[in-house]
């Protein structure tokens, strides 16, 4: 038995080993601490990193931001399990993490909403993928605890995922587990919580906090009660069936923003409305950090005609502005606003436009003239032609909107399908577009909103502003910190 000398000795080593395993990234390495006196030798070994258990809802949207977030955390030395459809594998597969596949098929579902409905695809798309998410994601927990005992888990969840919820809400523990994983919840849209102080989510009402707009807030939220009730309780029907012994209470949005010990948001305040009592476990990490394009990726023929024209002085007469317009991966009827941009900018001798179909192999019809001032491409990399934009026309996808906002360009959005009306009406809130208000806006007011923001340095400002906003959170430390607070120090 050690006397009292040494016993404090080891515990100093201890205490060492946990201090120097917070200043590396680097594997455990042991570290030898010889007492004078006795001539005992302590072996510190860094507390090993905890496994991270990443898991995307089977959609673009909703993998690309813990796709790039898992990369970082491999990275630092991290071991990721990433739960995803099978469309990701290749691209998990080369970050480096072990994938796991989701088998859960939704692309069928689009456009089968019951008349009506409107949040037909909440319950059918989302909490119908419940049961398939919580077996993949219970038998992935199992497996690491059979197979590594002795290793801590962290759940890295994205929102809309669903595998979490049953075990949040009472149902039985993966086998080997005394207590659910620590949680990081990183949610990929707006913050869509029903808050009286804000407008419903839905019809992307513009904010302004007069005594007559809070009424009507509060008037459209109890209008809309009965159907957000209903997805709630198909959600809690789901959770039931699993084990679940308690129900989820409020609105679909507010159960899938509370579901881990801590909600991460990849932005920044100025995107959002003030919350007048926001959440204990709310964190903004700011906006993911543009990733730089493969070294092997090969530029299209077409692309010194961009670099050529962003090489140009400011004050050259040859110089033109160029306008970069997509509609994102998954709504990609071309008539609502492609189409009409291209239409809308046709022939201007001091503009070029790039469109992106998003999609491999897709094409536009072949009724489509294409104006002698403009590129169409299927599919191609936003990071690579955003930095050399001077307007941004999108249809308000999140995940493109916030490579609008990290590359520092302003925008021009029309959208209102999903999420995207309240995305349009953020960015307008803060400043850095010009909100459309509609799906298929038009040839005018597409071409309105463009000048507007060509028109007026204010909107070029304000996207710079939120870009260094952004930048300063430092997502990825930020992160790696939330994760050091929830499992020790790594």
């Amino acid at each position: 038995m050690p006397g009292s000398t040494e016993m404090h000795f080891l515990g100093f080593c201890n205490v060492l080993a946990f201090l120097f395993s917070g200043l590396t990234s680097q594997p455990p390495r042991h570290i030898n601490l010889t007492l004078p006196d006795s001539g005992e030798t302590c072996k510190m070994v860094p507390k090993e990193k905890p496994i991270i258990v990443a898991t995307a809802f089977n959609a673009p949207g909703h993998t690309a931001g813990l796709l790039s977030i898992s990369e970082h955390l491999i990275k630092q030395g991290f071991t990721v399990y990433f739960i995803a459809g099978p469309d990701f594998k290749a691209s998990i597969e080369k970050i480096g993490a072990e994938f796991v596949e989701n088998p859960w098929v939704w692309a069928h579902l689009i456009g089968k909403a019951t008349p009506g409905d409107k949040l037909w695809n909440l319950k059918h798309i989302f909490a119908d993928s419940i049961p398939v998410a919580h077996r993949v994601l219970k038998e992935t927990l199992e497996r690491i605890r059979r197979e590594k005992p002795h290793r801590e888990v962290l759940i890295l969840h994205e929102s809309f995922s669903n595998g979490l919820a049953p075990f949040v809400y009472g149902a039985p523990l993966p086998e080997g587990y005394s207590s659910l994983p620590k949680v990081i919840n990183f949610h990929t849209s707006i913050y869509a919580i029903k808050h009286d102080s804000i407008p419903p989510f839905g019809p992307g009402l513009r904010y302004d906090h007069t005594p007559e707009n809070l009424a009507l807030w509060r008037s459209i939220s109890d209008a809309m009660e009965p159907a957000v009730a209903s997805v709630v309780q198909h959600l809690n029907d789901h959770l039931k069936a699993l084990g679940a012994t308690r129900p989820a209470t409020g609105s679909f949005f507010d159960v899938l923003l509370d579901l881990g010990d801590v909600t991460v948001l990849a932005t920044s305040p100025s995107l959002e409305y003030p919350l007048p009592e926001p959440k204990p476990k709310l964190r903004f990490i700011g906006g993911l950090p543009l990733k730089p394009l493969s070294p092997t990726f090969e530029f299209p023929s077409w692309w010194p005609t961009i670099t050529n024209n962003t090489a140009l002085p400011a004050d050259s007469p040859d110089k033109k502005k160029l306008v970069f317009v997509t509609q994102g991966t998954a709504h990609r009827n071309y008539i609502d606003l492609i189409i009409p941009t291209i239409n809308a900018l046709a022939n201007r001798a001091d503009l070029l436009v790039v469109a992106t179909l998003g999609a491999r192999g897709a094409e536009l019809p072949s009724s489509v003239t294409i104006p002698a001032n403009t590129i169409v491409v299927d599919y191609f990399p936003y990071d690579a032609v955003l930095p050399h934009a001077d307007v941004f026309v999108s249809n308000a996808g999140y995940g493109g909107f916030m490579q609008g906002v990290m590359n520092g360009v302003p925008m021009v959005l029309a959208g209102t399908l999903a999420d995207k009306a309240e995305v349009c009406a953020r960015a307008e809130y803060a400043g850095v577009a010009v909100n459309l208000r509609a799906q298929n806006p038009g040839e005018d007011a597409i071409r309105a909103g463009v000048e507007n923001v060509l028109g007026q340095r204010r909107f070029k400002e304000r996207a710079v502003e939120l870009k260094e906003e952004n930048e300063k959170l430092d997502s990825l430390k930020t992160l790696e910190r939330i994760i050091d607070e929830l499992v020790g120090g790594q």
